[in-house]
C-alpha cells in the first residue's frame, strides 16, 4: 500500500482526479434520504413546505438535507442526518490529508464533498445546501477557526441585527482567517469556493425570502427568522431587543414621532 501511495505521489494530475472524485462520490450520498427511508419506509421524500409568519404565503424549497429531516421527522433524526453529513466529508478529507501529507490535496476532497452533497449525481443533482459538509471539512482543516469565525459572526450579527449573519457570516469571515492563519492561496481558494457553492445552492431560497420581504412586504422579525431556520426564538428575540441596528432604528422612530 505504501509503495502504491509513493508511486502516486509523482502523478499529480492522477492524485487530483482521485481526491476530487473520492470527495464528490462520497459527498453525493444522501443521508437525508437514507434516514427518511429508515423511518418512513418509503423512498419518497416530501418537499420542504412551511407557512410564512404573518402571511398566507408558503415557503417551498427543493432542499433535501438535515434541515428537511428536522422539519419532517424531528430534532433527533435531523441531528443524526447532520452528523452523518459531516462525517461523509470529514473522514475522506482526513484520510487524504494523512495519506498525501506533502500537498493540500485534501482541500479538493473537502470541496468536492460539498459539491457532491449539493448536487448529487445519484439523485438528479437535487441535494442540500452544504452547511453540514462545510462544518465536517472545517473540523479537519482548522477546527478552532470555526470557533473564532462564529464568535466574529455573532458580534457582527448583534451589530447588524441579523440572525442570518450570526448563522452564516462565519463562513465568509473564514476566508480572511485562512488568509491570515495559513498564508496559503490554496486554503483561501477553498474557503472562497465553499462560500460560492453554499450560496449558489441557497440562491433560490434567498431569492424567495427577498421576494416575501421586499415585494410582498411581509415584516419578519428576527425572532420569526430565527425560529424558521431552527435556531430557536431566543436568539432572534435578543437581536430584536439588543442589537445595535434595532436600537438605532427604535431611537430614530422615537425621534421622528417626537
Amino acid at each position: 500500500m505504501s509503495e502504491f501511495i509513493g508511486h502516486l505521489q509523482d502523478k499529480i494530475w492522477l492524485v487530483i482526479i482521485i481526491c476530487s472524485a473520492t470527495g464528490y462520490f462520497i459527498g453525493a450520498i444522501s443521508f437525508a434520504r437514507f434516514i427518511n427511508y429508515m423511518v418512513l419506509k418509503t423512498t419518497k421524500i416530501s418537499k420542504f413546505s412551511e407557512p410564512v409568519p404573518h402571511s398566507d404565503e408558503i415557503f417551498e424549497s427543493d432542499l433535501v438535507s438535515a434541515t428537511l429531516v428536522t422539519k419532517k421527522l424531528g430534532f433527533r433524526y435531523g441531528c443524526m442526518t447532520s452528523l452523518l453529513d459531516m462525517l461523509k466529508v470529514a473522514l475522506p478529507t482526513l484520510f487524504i490529508k494523512l495519506t498525501f501529507a506533502a500537498h493540500p490535496f485534501f482541500l479538493l476532497t473537502a470541496l468536492f464533498g460539498i459539491i457532491g452533497h449539493n448536487y448529487p449525481v445519484y439523485y438528479r443533482f437535487v441535494g442540500g445546501r452544504g452547511e453540514s459538509p462545510i462544518i465536517g471539512a472545517l473540523l479537519i482543516i482548522n477546527w478552532f477557526g470555526i470557533l473564532i469565525a462564529n464568535a466574529g459572526a455573532t458580534v457582527l450579527g448583534f451589530i447588524t441585527g441579523s440572525v442570518l449573519v450570526v448563522r452564516w457570516g462565519g463562513y465568509f469571515i473564514l476566508i480572511f482567517w485562512f488568509w491570515y492563519y495559513f498564508n496559503d492561496i490554496f486554503y483561501v481558494a477553498f474557503m472562497v469556493l465553499a462560500n460560492f457553492f453554499f450560496y449558489m445552492a441557497m440562491g433560490k431560497d434567498l431569492m424567495r425570502f427577498r421576494e416575501l420581504k421586499v415585494k410582498k412586504g411581509i415584516n419578519f422579525t428576527e425572532e420569526d427568522v430565527s425560529e424558521f431556520i431552527l435556531m430557536g426564538r431566543s436568539l432572534g428575540r435578543a437581536l430584536d431587543k439588543y442589537s445595535l441596528y434595532h436600537f438605532i432604528k427604535r431611537w430614530l422612530n422615537k425621534k421622528k414621532k417626537n
